[in-house]
């Protein structure tokens, strides 16, 4: 899509995270980002942010630790880490530390900070640590990669133990500290959502491998995921759960405050006062219905729209009649790309009108057996089309956002 076209610096509708350049682009949750900030006031903070993919959870926290940032009450780098599955304590410890120090290097009058012993020691470290994990094929550095495709499996050197990347951990903290960040440094751990990337036992691990070093005097913690994590640390990590501050359950953005979301991004990208979005605002609402308020397939949606449906000298702007029948269409294709059978198509528009759902509750309600039933979903599974969270001992079953525009349409025809 050529947003330049349109009158637009960039794309108004990208889905990237609020970052510290486009922090007037936030919107909405004032009154969970008001208890944060009394959170924020005190020192030494765990807290929790958990809440459904696409509401914006990671924006959430970055809003919060940006403006922390700029007031210079704590120390904060600009990428959060992305916990990746069957990742060891060393490994998350030593991605840290990397990206305190890349960050500390960024830092403008940074000259008395990186000349410190402190520093070079912990730089000369996480050289060696990258070094070595290079020769491995692994680069953890990147903050992103796949380590351990099986649940338990270590597949990471150890080099260095954990107590020593912890002292250098401290050593940095007590650095910024002197540079003028009085509350210390705070960190935002991402991805951490189990079942879809950690299973529960590694999550269990983590946790409480962790928690020690979540103490040290000057380090303050944003552990963002999936719903159900608060939960989970409640009923599985003793340890962890004495010790959090807070926690969020970030719920989609109001629909009143739709309108001030998109306003704020056309007048942040467009190039004029003139410039306008070629989409209509009932189509807005219409996928904030559909999506369950989750913007970031609300915005991926349309901009796969736009991509299909010429706007240009004849069709200026897409209206809702237009928008539909594609979205439809789109969804449909993208679910028959997984062959999926009579039986199967049944089952995953019943639990796309009533989802989560067990695989009892979906057998009660269509008549059929649990066991037929189950095939059924672990067959959807396997083509990408379910995912599965645990509550407890059930198991719970959720469309994938391509079948819930396929089959969830009929709910709000009008």
């Amino acid at each position: 899509m050529d947003w330049q076209a349109f009158g637009f610096k960039d794309d108004p509708l990208q889905t990237s995270p609020i970052t510290k350049s486009t922090l007037s682009l936030f919107t909405g949750h004032e009154l969970e980002v008001n208890i944060c900030q009394r959170v924020l006031a005190g020192r030494n903070v765990r807290l929790v942010i958990e809440g459904a993919r696409g509401v914006g959870t990671t924006s959430f926290a970055n809003y919060l630790r940006f403006n922390q940032k700029t007031q210079k009450s704590y120390f904060t780098p600009q990428t959060e880490i992305k916990v990746e599955q069957g990742w060891r304590l060393e490994t998350l410890l030593a991605a840290i530390i990397s990206n305190f120090i890349r960050e500390i290097e960024l830092l403008e009058a940074n000259e008395a900070l990186v000349s410190d012993e402190r520093f070079q020691s912990a730089k000369s470290l996480s050289v060696r640590i990258a070094e070595t994990y290079r020769s491995f094929g692994i680069d953890i550095f990147g903050f992103g990669g796949s380590y351990g495709k099986q649940p338990g499996v270590v597949t990471q050197p150890v080099i260095v133990p954990s107590s020593t990347l912890g002292h250098h951990l401290e050593d940095l903290i007590r650095l910024v500290q002197t540079g003028g960040y009085t509350h210390g440094a705070l960190f935002q751990l991402n991805n951490l959502d189990i079942g879809e990337i950690h299973s529960e036992a590694d999550m269990k691990y983590m946790l409480n491998a962790l928690r020690d070093y979540t103490q040290i005097q000057g380090s303050n913690w944003f552990f963002v995921g999936d719903n159900g994590l608060r939960k989970f640390i409640a009923q599985h990590v003793d340890r962890m759960d004495d010790i959090i501050s807070h926690e969020v359950n970030l719920k989609p953005i109001a629909i009143d405050d739709l309108p001030e979301m998109i306003n704020r991004r056309v007048n942040f990208f467009r190039e004029s006062s003139k410039v306008n979005l070629p989409i209509d605002k009932e189509v807005f609402t219409y996928l904030y219905h559909l999506t369950h308020g989750r913007l970031r397939y609300v915005f991926g949606l349309i901009s796969r729209l736009l991509n299909r449906l010429y706007v240009g000298d004849l069709t200026d702007k897409i209206t809702l009649d237009v928008a539909k029948p594609m979205l439809v269409a789109l969804g449909r294709d993208r679910v028959a790309r997984a062959d999926i059978t009579t039986n199967e198509e049944h089952i995953l528009s019943h639990l796309v009108n009533n989802f989560p759902m067990t695989a009892t509750q979906i057998a009660k309600a269509i008549g059929k057996s649990s066991q037929y039933v189950g095939r059924v979903l672990t067959s959807l599974v396997d083509k990408n089309l379910v995912s599965i969270r645990w509550d407890g001992r059930d198991k719970l079953y959720t469309p994938i956002m391509d079948a819930i525009i396929a089959y969830g349409d009929y709910n709000l025809r009008s």
